[in-house]
């Protein structure tokens, strides 16, 4: 084990937490290298640049020239067209090109001979090309000015410390002198959360607590107690068993060495240049052969594998939100041997646990139809229970995200728990937990309409993680079938030994409890034991479901009986496996009606929002937003360069907007979007003390003060930064994007289809009496068409037209594209430049004009001027946080 020494790490970009590592390295890869290859380079193209824009600066003197041409529009025209064909350097024109989206080169050559010949020839036409040459000149000139800028401000930033992977790049060349002093060290400030965080957890992993194994059993037996669950329960061990035995034979091959690093990859274990090493040898077939070689010996011999005497050391990282979690950083062997085991057991348990949940033990939410029940539905209304109904779409989300979701439902899908996780696709952390919000949301209405009442329940559990005890864990994997020696071996992984750093010299503490943070190992630890908490729900409280992400637990209905059944049921199992609740997280509402006693007290809440139980709907909590407004002030302080500003801000405005909802459901609606955007324009005025007219001024007049650079159009300071600009961001686009598909009063559309389903039956009933009598056989007599009672009771198992509403309001709109001027299409000539979504596609349409009349297309700085290698590393460098 390389030696480490301990240092915070600060808060990461929420997308992915990307690569820092601090002391020795083991496996190193030659980055010192890399980092004087890029500042060479770096350094010769910033000086390159310099001496292209002195040269142009000079070639430029032409305008002057021109101007004395004013009377002479023909020697003007042709005095220019000169000077833009004899530049050869960057940003010089072919013989074909065409200039000012209008101008063809080729010819006008021809055409000022035919001014020449021609006595009657327009003059304006002729001062019109002279003026299409005069701008293309300007802009040129503007454009060489914003590269140095574009220089300046990442050597700037390069030098300032304001991010680790700058500090570690550092230090380049810059132009200006007072950007001259180079960082090579930052200083962070420890708080006292850390310290305090850091203690507890101490406490908690060297003191296990006392667990009654022998009834924590017997209750999980009792969930398995009728015939059917005895039998489920022995296919489920015989299962495990066997697959357990599988593993211990199974050969590793170098396809699963490849998916078992990408898993890695994927997650926050290991720290930079071990992140770095695999990335490297992912491509290298030789070395990934030699690393399943050793990873067949190691599974050959698996009683004997163990951690390493030293202890691993634990490394506390910053969240934005302002927990602080622990780290470690194992060898790469053990995080492989361990990646590949964890994610095999993840999806053995994943598709058992799916098994469980799909069989006649599980108890449905909604009490099944009988046979009658079916046939008369298939009778008078062409469906019986099908997957066309709201409870089967209800089904399908639930199975999909919502049970045992931290584990891989494959060897190449590995979840990542990350509850500061950045939006993105379906399926991944963010994206999920505001599927929970509108599957609440949305079912509240539902409730309140159909049943007058709807009852939420929240909570967590408090250091879920840290928490878990060991006697816990290894009696449910043993319940369910893990055979001895594959207990023996989760014993020693849960037993790890770790060094803190105040810990006195050579001191080595063993884990008594809880598991070590993204091993996959650790989410089959956790999931394990909470399915037990989702089948004890599911049993105890008539069906009812526990939509859970990790240890973030919620649960609803509008029947509040069920809502008590299924709060008594988990804290009956919370204290048999050892588990806290969170009461800072838990609450519990009733919309429509008077809470039960029997339900905790507290606040639903869901990131920066509150559910007013008055209303059912989701509002803005401004006391967190004001203390966020502190902790950014506070961060954007501390950043000493124009990059390293933008960066704090861009993750800290995402974040927000993240712990708002997001781009909003339907379910929303449009009131939700104004208190959005009204927040957000709140943060920017109160968030920047020097500057109540925003982001953009502050920035102007900062670049202006520090590099003497004037009159910056406004989307100079959103386009991406491959166009020159700088990618600050404009987060009221992601819900301007869809302002117009919200309604204003979404709630009610469930109440509109109520007052539909009276015309909707009786046209059903007409078309049914006005059919022959039907030919085949059922169970009852069809003399006489269903009740309206009865068809209405089918609003959530049967009738399509409420899965229609229901489906809608879960949506969340996709965002409309902006309609693009003759201009701006003609400014996109070619592939690169085109948009790569519908923000950029937004920010072009909005700042088009400024930014065409400043620098003459959305090209700001030419590309062939951008360091490319600069802008990666600032792309992927993460943000050094004061702490």
């Amino acid at each position: 084990m390389s030696s480490l020494r301990f240092r915070p790490i600060p808060p990461q970009n929420e997308t992915d937490y990307d690569d820092y590592r601090t002391g020795s390295r083991a496996l190193s890869l030659p980055s010192a290298a890399f980092g004087q290859t890029l500042q060479f380079i770096t350094s010769a193209k910033l000086r390159e640049l310099e001496k292209q824009r002195l040269a142009y600066e000079a070639h430029s003197a032409v305008l002057e020239k021109a101007a004395s041409l004013k009377d002479q529009p023909l020697q003007r025209a042709e005095l220019l067209l000169g000077a833009v064909r004899a530049w050869s350097g960057s940003g010089a024109v072919k013989a074909d090109a065409v200039i000012g989206d209008s101008l063809q080169l080729s010819n006008l050559e021809i055409w000022l001979v035919q001014a020449h010949k021609n006595p009657t020839f327009s003059q304006e036409v002729i001062n019109s090309w002279a003026d299409i040459l005069e701008r293309h000149i300007r802009h040129s000139l503007v454009k060489f000015e914003s590269a140095r800028l574009f220089g300046n401000l990442f050597t700037e930033w390069l030098a300032s410390g304001d991010s680790i992977t700058a500090v570690e790049a550092s230090p380049v060349t810059v132009l200006d002198p007072h950007i001259m002093e180079e960082v090579t060290e930052f200083i962070e400030m420890e708080r006292k959360e850390m310290y305090e965080q850091m203690a507890r957890l101490k406490s908690l992993v060297s003191t296990p607590p006392a667990i009654d194994t022998n009834a924590l059993v017997a209750y999980l037996s009792s969930l398995f107690s009728d015939e059917n669950g005895k039998t489920l329960l022995d296919d489920f061990r015989k299962g495990i068993k066997e697959f357990g035995d599988h593993l211990r034979t199974t050969q590793i091959t170098v396809d699963d060495v490849r998916w078992t690093i990408q898993s890695i990859l994927s997650s926050d274990l290991l720290l930079a240049d071990k992140r770095a090493t695999l990335r490297e040898l992912i491509d290298n077939p030789t070395v990934l052969e030699e690393l399943a070689n050793v990873l067949n010996m190691r599974l050959g011999t698996l009683e004997s594998w163990s951690w390493p005497v030293e202890g691993v050391l634990v490394d506390m990282r910053r969240h934005l939100n302002g927990k602080y979690r622990a780290y470690t950083d194992p060898e790469i062997l053990d995080a492989l041997f361990l990646e590949y085991i964890g994610t095999l057991w993840q999806v053995k348990f994943k598709q058992d646990f799916k098994d469980v949940f799909s069989s006649d033990l599980w108890k449905p939410s909604i009490d099944p139809a009988t046979r009658i029940e079916k046939s008369r539905r298939q009778t008078f209304l062409g469906t019986s229970s099908g997957t066309g109904n709201i409870e089967a779409s209800r089904k399908a989300l639930r199975e999909e995200f919502f049970l045992a979701g931290q584990l891989a439902t494959s060897a190449d899908s590995r979840p990542v728990y990350d509850e500061n996780a950045g939006a993105g696709p379906r399926g991944n952390p963010a994206s999920i937990k505001q599927t929970l919000l509108h599957a609440m949301t949305t079912d509240c209405y539902l409730n309140k309409t159909l049943h007058g009442a709807h009852t939420v329940v929240r909570t967590d559990l408090e250091w879920f993680g840290p928490s878990l005890p060991h006697a816990s864990i290894l009696a449910v994997l043993s319940f369910f079938g893990v055979t001895q020696e594959w207990i023996d071996f989760f014993t020693v992984f849960l037993r790890m030994p770790v060094r803190f750093n105040d810990d006195p010299p050579n001191t080595v503490n063993i884990r008594e409890r809880g598991t070590p943070i993204s091993y996959s190992l650790s989410a089959v630890c956790g999931e394990v034991i909470l399915f037990g908490m989702d089948l004890a729900v599911n049993q105890g409280a008539d069906g009812l479901f526990l939509y859970r992400i990790h240890d973030d637990l919620w649960f609803w209905n509008a029947d509040s009986d069920k809502c008590c059944a299924a709060w008594k049921e988990m804290n009956t199992y919370t204290k048999l496996v050892g588990l806290t609740f969170n009461a800072s997280k838990t609450g519990s509402a009733c919309v429509g009606a008077v809470l039960d006693p029997r339900l905790p007290a507290g606040e639903i809440r869901w990131g920066f929002l509150v559910l007013d139980h008055s209303t059912g709907r989701f509002v803005i909590d401004q006391a967190q937003i004001n203390e966020h407004i502190v902790e950014l002030r506070r961060q954007l302080a501390s950043t000493k360069s124009v990059l390293g500003w933008i960066n704090a801000y861009n993750k800290y405005m995402a974040f927000i907007l993240r712990n708002l909802g997001g781009r909003p459901a339907a379910c929303f609606g449009r009131e939700h979007a104004d208190a959005i955007l009204d927040t957000m324009a709140t943060i920017q005025r109160d968030a920047l003390l020097d500057s109540k007219d925003g982001a953009v001024e502050f920035l102007r007049s900062t670049i202006a003060a520090r590099f003497g650079a004037h009159d910056l159009p406004q989307g100079y300071f959103y386009l991406p930064i491959g166009n020159g600009g700088l990618a600050l961001l404009d987060p009221m686009v992601e819900i301007l994007s869809v302002y117009k598909a919200l309604e204003p009063l979404p709630e009610g559309r469930f109440q509109k289809q109520a007052d539909r389903d009276a015309k909707e039956y009786q046209a059903k009933k007409e078309e049914w009496e006005a059919r022959a009598p039907p030919s085949t056989t059922y169970y009852y007599p069809p003399s006489e068409f269903l009740s309206f009672e009865e068809y209405s009771a089918y609003r959530e198992t049967a009738l399509e037209t409420w899965r229609t509403q229901h489906e809608f309001l879960m949506t969340v709109p996709t965002p409309a594209l902006p309609a693009y001027t003759p201009a701006i299409s003609a400014s996109l000539t070619n592939v690169a430049q085109q948009p790569r979504g519908y923000y950029e596609r937004w920010i072009l349409a909005t700042y088009s004009k400024e930014v065409l009349s400043k620098f003459g297309s959305f090209e700001m700085v030419d590309p062939s001027l951008i360091p490319v290698g600069l802008v990666q590393l600032y792309k992927a460098s993460r943000l050094k946080w004061e702490q």
